[in-house]
């Protein structure tokens, strides 16, 4: 038998286009030079994606740059007027100049609804706008009709810097997913998009405002997935007592949170990272934590831990939370140390912890809740919490560099850690300020494995 034989080209192209179809539009382009064979099966794929940040360079002159995106533009179209399939999986189209171009945005669009689109996703937001910058943009582009008349087969829909009527939602029959962004829009249209898509199961907002609080509580909702990002709410006011989540994420600022009977929640991301200055609002953040008591996956940030032993439990939460795998977000600051020790006695449970260190909002007007020495804080025989002694298993370190607050957090861990397994260290690529490089981080990791271990059973990976 001839091993060398291309057996998969050989194939008739029915099948090779249905091969082509799990792959990106990116990699699918890519098979084009396989063979003859392959030379036009990726124009009939049927997951599309024009990127104009496939062919324009954000990093040059915007002459060079409008010379890029009518290339981009060109090529859209040939695509269209040869693409020869009656049905359309997946189409993305984003370009940041629509206004440009708004007739082919409109071909494109209404391209992909006449081939009864499963996933349409526009985008038509700018990169040069800050995602942490106060200042709303008006939408660039307003969706066309056809797609809500031909709407009934749309299965996930996202619209960044695109308007939009509410009203002609009730097309969407079989809306499971939902992604807006950049966009102005109410919390009554919110609701209104609820209650004609009795199938949504994700709603994620971005950079939305309009809003004075946020509110839902629909009984009967299918809702499992809701993500809030930097979204403008006048009021810092969260409610949700109709769905019964399974993952929650909220990036913002902090406020009051209500999230009622979320016993199916299995996920959690907060990241208050916009916060401007420290206040001592703790508890706001202690009632969330134990509306969330039930996800077993949670991550919080480094404005998080150093504002959540800021209320009337300082120490940790009376009423445990079930969290089995905590994710810090964090710089292994001074003034995080109290709110580390605040989640690892909240989360008597907890099995994998992760520290991921990185560039985090630190505030100089920051007030511990009880007095401590920083370079004992560590290291003093002080109540060590259960989890770390009973059921944490491994630790994972991203980022690391081996500085002093690095070494005295792993040193803890590992002393007083006695049901733990593994410990995986992955070492900064970061040069340091001084000029430290990787292979100076490896030096500090070898350091580590010299630190007295109360687990046998330990195994220590330096990546």
């Amino acid at each position: 038998m001839d091993r060398n034989i291309d057996r998969i080209s050989n194939l008739p192209s029915s099948l090779l286009i249905i091969i082509a179809g799990f792959l990106s539009f990116k990699e699918a382009g890519r098979t084009s030079v396989l063979s003859k064979q392959w030379l036009n099966i990726w124009r009939d794929a049927m997951h599309i994606q024009f990127n104009e940040n496939f062919f324009v360079k954000s990093d040059e002159p915007e002459e060079n740059q409008k010379v890029q995106r009518e290339v981009f533009i060109n090529f859209a179209r040939q695509f269209i007027a040869n693409y020869s399939q009656q049905d359309i999986k997946t189409l993305g189209l984003t370009c940041s100049k629509p206004g440009d171009f708004l007739a082919d945005m409109q071909n494109i669009v209404m391209f992909a609804s006449s081939r009864n689109v499963r996933e349409l996703g526009l985008d038509f937001s700018d990169p040069t706008w800050r995602e942490h910058a106060l200042e709303n943009h008006q939408a660039a582009f307003e969706l066309p009709l056809p797609v809500y008349e031909h709407g009934q087969a749309l299965k996930s829909l996202k619209l960044f810097s695109c308007s939009f009527d509410v009203s002609n939602f009730s097309n969407f029959c079989a809306l499971k997913t939902l992604s807006l962004g950049w966009i102005k829009i109410n919390m009554g249209s919110i609701l209104a998009i609820l209650e004609s898509c009795p199938l949504l199961e994700s709603l994620s907002l971005k950079k939305c405002w309009d809003m004075v609080s946020f509110e839902i509580s629909k009984p009967g909702l299918r809702l499992k997935s809701l993500v809030i990002e930097e979204c403008d709410i006048a009021d810092d006011f969260v409610l949700i007592e109709g769905p019964k989540l399974q993952f929650f994420k909220f990036s913002g600022n902090v406020g009051e949170f209500i999230l009622e009977n979320q016993s199916d929640l299995v996920k959690a991301e907060l990241d208050f990272g916009t916060e401007t200055a420290f206040d001592e609002i703790g508890l706001f953040l202690c009632d969330l934590l134990e509306d969330l008591f039930a996800a077993q996956v949670l991550t919080v940030c480094s404005v998080f831990l150093q504002i959540v032993p800021s209320g009337n439990e300082p120490l940790g939460l009376q009423a445990p939370i079930d969290v089995r795998y905590l994710i810090l977000k964090t710089a292994l600051h001074i003034n995080e140390f109290c709110g580390i020790r605040f989640m690892l006695r909240s989360c008597p449970h907890l099995e994998i912890l992760t520290i991921d260190i990185g560039p985090a909002n630190i505030f100089p007007e920051y007030g511990a809740p009880y007095p401590f020495n920083p370079q004992e804080f560590w290291s003093m025989d002080l109540l060590v919490e259960e989890c770390v002694t009973t059921t944490l298993k491994a630790v994972n370190m991203k980022g690391f560099k081996g500085m002093m607050n690095e070494l005295h957090v792993l040193k803890y861990l590992l002393r007083f850690g006695r049901a733990m397994e593994e410990l995986s260290l992955y070492v900064s690529n970061e040069a340091g300020s001084n000029g430290e490089t990787r292979e100076f981080y490896m030096e500090r990791a070898q350091q580590v494995l010299q630190f007295n271990k109360a687990s046998r059973n330990l195994s220590i990976a330096v990546l």
